[in-house]
């Protein structure tokens, strides 16, 4: 979990303002309805403010949503009876009944903004996007649609829809032989206000062009953690491979326009721009793979970016109902559940090929193998509309919460090459 800023630890968080008239020109915030489940967890931001306005005629419960996902109370909202709230920007405040059901949640903005809680609470629809079997043309053009939904959620829409790339601006601080590659450690322009560093492999023996894998780790990793004791980085930069990773295991967001998991995402498609422009590479045969949060991450680089050509997500393919509770909930942003299930997310990269992998010994609350299944078999339909089943892949290991290597390199030599 991320360092709160100083400035949240001296900011209070007192209730105010009961009773007082809502001002008009405060910025509406929408209200998220739960049909299941608990809002996303706080992420740090800076101060600003809410007045909430309690339109049924009943009174309910405040909950702050903290940083770990679990919940502070904060008190009444009588109906009818506006109080304004001091708190931070992406701070998420979870209204519920007073018997404590949830009811639904407001994400705080940068600007101070009005929390009004409707007089009719109508219960939320999931998944109202699920893939349904249809012909190959309906199939292709859900996925585009979808994509164009969950950029919107992740408000990144204006990245992706630039017709020409922004510029990189690539750096190299430091080069390291390592044998059979050389290791880079380089930065980049990840926005136009915003670097990001990175590391990239590149074999020492090079003719023609090369695949390329984007190496994404797990919670608390960093752009080192798929190299470090001969990890599955390392393996296929000796193999031939160039490799690039970056952090993505941050839990906030430098610019507040933006979400957590948008910014991750865009990382990661920055991560391919650059791979695409080197000379090095075969931009046909780049692929992604990673573990637990990087195989999240894998999940949706491969599901928004189409120039990712293999994709082995490892240790996260599950329902999201087995997140909702005893798991960090930095998957979860606002309307994402309303969209779709996980399966739907990873159906967006049908028809390249996809391996899942889940171990045998997986925590229970964790990606076990049964759901894991009952998972893939919502992905498995949109595989044979587009005509290649074949391109699906699931391993069940094993092991617990990591990524079988064996099964990883023959996927990548198969489907990336050089051959294993």
């Amino acid at each position: 979990m991320a360092r709160i800023p100083s400035i949240l630890l001296s900011l209070s968080l007192s209730l105010s303002g009961q009773g007082k008239a809502a001002p008009q020109s405060l910025e509406p915030v929408p209200w998220h309805p739960l049909a299941t489940g608990l809002p996303p967890a706080t992420i740090p931001g800076p101060p600003t403010s809410l007045t909430f306005d309690n339109q049924t005629t009943r009174t309910l419960k405040l909950f702050w949503v903290k940083y770990n996902g679990t919940l502070k109370a904060y008190g009444l909202l009588q109906a009818g009876a506006p109080r304004e709230q001091q708190t931070t920007a992406n701070s998420c405040w979870m209204v519920a009944e007073t018997s404590g059901k949830p009811l639904g949640y407001f994400q705080a903005t940068p600007r101070p903004g009005r929390a009004i809680v409707p007089a009719r609470l109508p219960v939320p629809v999931l998944r109202s996007r699920k893939y349904t079997p249809g012909t190959r043309q309906e199939a292709i053009l859900w996925q585009k649609n979808m994509r164009g939904s969950l950029a919107r959620l992740m408000k990144m829409e204006d990245l992706v829809a630039q017709d020409t790339p922004l510029p990189l601006n690539p750096t190299t601080s430091s080069s390291e032989d390592r044998g059979k590659f050389i290791l880079h450690e380089m930065e980049i322009d990840s926005t136009p206000g915003n670097r990001i560093k990175l590391v990239l492999t590149v074999p020492k023996a090079v003719t023609g062009t090369c695949p390329a894998v984007v190496a994404i780790a797990g919670h608390s990793g960093t752009r080192h953690s798929c190299y470090q004791d001969r990890g599955f980085a390392t393996l296929l930069a000796e193999k031939g491979y160039v490799t690039i990773s970056t952090r993505i295991s941050q839990h906030s967001v430098r610019e507040q326009q933006r979400t957590m998991m948008g910014e991750r995402l865009w990382d990661l498609m920055r991560c391919v721009d650059l791979l695409a422009s080197r000379r090095e590479v075969d931009p046909a045969r780049i692929g992604c793979a990673g573990n637990s949060l990087g195989g999240e991450m894998a999940m949706w680089l491969a599901a928004m970016d189409e120039r990712i050509a293999a994709t082995m997500s490892a240790g996260f393919l599950t329902r999201m109902d087995q997140l909702e509770e005893n798991h960090c909930r930095c998957w979860k942003f606002p309307g994402l559940r309303e969209l779709v299930e996980f399966s739907d997310i990873y159906a967006l990269t049908a028809p390249r090929p996809l391996m899942c992998q889940n171990g045998l010994q997986e925590r229970p609350t964790w990606f076990t193998v049964p759901l894991a299944r009952e998972a893939l078999a919502g992905i498995r339909p949109i595989y044979e509309v587009l005509g290649a089943p074949e391109n699906l892949e699931f391993v069940a290991h094993e092991g617990g919460h990591v990524i079988q290597i064996p099964s990883l390199l023959a996927f990548l030599g198969k489907h990336l090459g050089p051959e294993q």
